[in-house]
């Protein structure tokens, strides 16, 4: 793996890291209602949103990572039980998946 990628990896995993910590932060507050949020620094933008299952007092919700500088989308889930946890669901090449949807 070249220490590029090394980098890009790190800081996307990082990014993600504090994303999940603002929107557990988030959850401490017993009034706040589950929202979509939207955060962007460093070429990085962390969109979190409610990915429509759970009970309506706290939805399960979804991270989506995009990295502005390799046009690469991630996307992350909270694993419920005991421990919460954040797990990589899917990525992709943003440019790829517009030429899929044009049907290329």
């Amino acid at each position: 793996m070249s220490a590029q990628l090394s980098k890009a990896l790190l800081a996307t995993s990082a990014f993600a890291i504090t994303a999940f910590a603002i929107v557990e932060a988030g959850r401490l507050h017993p009034e706040a209602d589950a929202a979509t949020a939207m955060i962007g620094v460093g070429g990085m933008t962390a969109i979190t949103s409610s990915n429509g299952q759970g009970p309506d007092e706290q939805p399960f919700e979804v991270l989506y990572i995009i990295d502005n500088r390799t046009e690469t989308l991630f996307v992350y889930g909270v694993d419920g039980g005991a421990t919460p946890r954040l797990s990589l669901r899917g990525g992709a090449s943003i440019p790829a998946l517009f030429r899929a949807a044009r049907g290329g």
